[in-house]
């Protein structure tokens, strides 16, 4: 998702328009031809014994309903991989891999599972047309492979800072292509304008119900059990792929901080701290410092290549920096919006170039979190401890 947003956010930022295509298969796992899964895994170059073993567990499998004590008659699965095992999201992968071989050179693609996202950005040289040669594309693969497009699903959104609508429409099969101006990729809500509020909001109200059924889950007062309960249950809520939606604005962050704002008012030996005192007693730091912790210790990862994410120039280190502080500066680049300035490496960058040396030179993933525990992030967040 953030390399998608890295070229969707640059492309705003150089007054681009991107042309972007979710594509649904109907019921994915269910519909994989074995014969041609295996003919995949043989141009892999897998075969012998472990080629047997695998055609072996993808074929002669029988599947019933049983409700109660009562079962349906035995019935041969005849596509489909296994569901609920650890092979057959892998076999799902390698069959749907090089769906993008085809596409034009222009189209940008990503996939996870049995999510595909792709997408063109407008250029001189690249039309809108080259879109609908990117659809037939899909469209071909789908029918080759024997693996059907939910066409109902499937929609496109054009991502543009333009305040008139462009008249452009696509279609699969002959099939309209619903446009749409807000989407919820991978559990992330965003606009055509790359724009996250709505998310926002929906995360601070899901929180907020599970946080109202903890208080009424736990008949015990105890500080610690309710610390480690909103831990486990609430803040992985607020956190979920925070790098890619980390707000900018004090509306927002007072917004998302307002839910453990209230948790720790309402423990019974915090209600008269105020919540900076509150944090302290707890052992919990504010959501605004976890969210800029995370994007830091992700960014550590991708310098020290231990994830593999493609910003292509938008991250490059300053080799010929003469400047004081550490060896591992990044180059900071330009932004004309609001939403290229925002967006991860730019936002993540200003901080991670005033880090001490100490600190980004760690030799662990381990040892720069406890050294990033120390350091004084105050000065690059927004709200101050008393807010």
């Amino acid at each position: 998702m953030l390399e998608s947003f890295n070229d969707w956010s640059e492309g705003l930022n150089e007054l681009k328009d991107t042309v972007v295509i979710f594509i649904d298969f109907a019921k994915a796992f269910d519909c994989v031809s074995v014969p041609k899964l295996v003919a995949k895994l043989k141009r892999l170059g897998i075969c012998g014994n472990l080629l047997s073993c695998i055609e072996c567990l993808l074929t002669q499998r029988n599947q019933q309903v049983k409700v109660g004590d009562t079962k349906s008659i035995s019935r041969s699965v005849m596509s489909g991989v296994p569901q609920g095992s650890i092979l057959g999201p892998i076999f799902f992968i390698i069959f749907i891999n090089d769906i993008s071989n085809s596409f034009p050179t222009s189209a940008r693609s990503k996939l996870f599972a049995d999510d595909l996202k792709s997408y063109i950005t407008l250029t001189n040289d690249c039309n809108a047309s080259n879109v609908s040669l990117l659809i037939d594309c899909v469209s071909d693969w789908s029918q080759a492979w024997q693996l059907p497009l939910s066409v109902t699903k499937c929609n496109w959104m054009f991502i543009s800072n333009r305040s008139i609508p462009v008249m452009l429409s696509y279609s699969i099969n002959d099939v309209n292509l619903l446009q749409v101006s807000q989407v919820k990729d991978l559990g992330v809500m965003f606009d055509s304008k790359l724009n996250f509020s709505s998310h926002i909001t929906a995360m601070i109200s899901k929180a907020k119900q599970r946080l109202f059924l903890l208080k009424k889950s736990f008949t015990s007062g105890d500080n610690d059990a309710l610390v480690l309960a909103f831990k486990t249950y609430i803040i992985p809520l607020l956190e979920y792929c925070s790098p890619v939606w980390s707000p900018c604005t004090v509306t927002d962050i007072l917004r998302i901080e307002s839910v453990q704002r209230s948790f720790t008012k309402t423990l019974s030996s915090c209600s008269n701290m105020s919540y900076y005192e509150r944090l302290c007693t707890t052992g919990l730091c504010s959501l605004e410092r976890r969210r800029l912790s995370a994007d830091l210790i992700l960014l550590y990862k991708i310098i020290y290549k231990l994830i593999d994410i493609d910003f292509g120039s938008s991250l490059t280190l300053n080799i010929n920096s003469k400047t004081r502080g550490h060896s591992l500066k990044i180059n900071t680049i330009p932004a004309r919006i609001n939403t290229r300035l925002h967006f991860f490496t730019s936002r993540t960058v200003r901080v991670w170039n005033c880090l001490p040396d100490t600190v980004v030179c760690s030799n662990s993933i381990a040892s720069f979190r406890h050294l990033l525990s120390t350091a004084n992030l105050d000065p690059f967040l927004i709200l101050s401890h008393d807010f």
